[in-house]
């Protein structure tokens, strides 16, 4: 099975807070997240295209 993260271990993992994540949200730059029950969710290939397309933004 793939692994995902929550809002809070993907905000920890990249070290930015709860804030910016929804202010990228707004802007159309966070990663897709998918509901489970009440809960967002972020899969393992969504969190790497999120960060290839952040390198790629930079370049």
């Amino acid at each position: 099975m793939d692994e995902s993260f929550t809002i809070k271990e993907f905000c920890a993992a990249e070290r930015i807070s709860r804030a910016f994540f929804y202010k990228l949200q707004a802007q159309g730059k966070a990663p897709r997240t998918y509901p489970i029950g009440s809960n967002r969710r972020i899969s393992r290939d969504a969190y790497i295209a999120w960060r290839a397309a952040r390198e790629t933004e930079a370049a």
